[in-house]
């Protein structure tokens, strides 16, 4: 089955990017850090079974760091549309699935454990699941994916408390109500609090 790899990024401009970050690696280095996440998540999905990959942006994401990924990588530039993260991702999975697509999945750039190994379990997962999840430790999930234009995608991103530790929970409580099936094959951790850095310095140190 086909799988279409979405990853979410914002440009790494300074006092934008990563800004929970701002208080322990300041402005510029928050921004820096973002960068190299992005890049290693781009690297790993780029040598994964999924493709294409691509690479969604917000509108004013004009940056040379986009336009040089853009330059190197075999990716597929779209613009996000929505007006909350919910309505984004939404928009974007559903987009890429009128394409003829078996499936999709949709990450961000801040989760520095998935790797070829498990986007590819995702995928396959997608051959016998409505969606599959990568839950977080802190509640909320590293990684969506849904099976062509299952019911469930029209629903399961609205009235959410995005940035809070009810995230997979009430989407879980969504996919339940609307008898989908779905799998959770790991929960992992993403770098989005001060208090992130020290593993991320032990398990990634070229990413620090």
């Amino acid at each position: 089955m086909s799988i279409a790899l979405i990853i979410f990024a914002k440009a790494p401009v300074a006092g934008v990017a990563k800004t929970r970050l701002i208080p322990a690696l300041g402005a510029e280095g928050a921004a820096q850090l973002h960068s190299r996440l992005l890049e290693h998540t781009v690297k790993r999905a780029a040598a994964s079974a999924c493709f294409p990959i691509y690479l969604f942006t917000p509108v004013d994401s004009d940056h040379p760091f986009i336009d040089y990924l853009l330059a190197t990588y075999p990716l597929v530039h779209k613009l996000q549309d929505g007006v909350d993260l919910g309505e984004r991702m939404r928009n974007a999975l559903s987009s890429v699935l009128t394409i003829n697509y078996g499936g999709a999945l949709l990450i961000g750039s801040d989760c520095p454990s998935i790797d070829v190994v498990l986007l590819e379990e995702c995928s396959r997962a997608l051959e016998s699941n409505d969606a599959v999840f990568l839950p977080a430790e802190d509640g909320g999930y590293t990684l969506v994916g849904f099976q062509e234009k299952h019911e469930a995608l029209s629903h399961v991103f609205s009235n959410v408390e995005w940035g809070s530790e009810k995230v997979m929970q009430q989407t879980r409580d969504k996919l339940s109500r609307l008898d989908a099936k779905w799998c959770e094959p790991a929960c992992l951790w993403d770098v989005d609090r001060p208090e992130d850095l020290d593993r991320l310095k032990q398990q990634f140190p070229s990413l620090y």
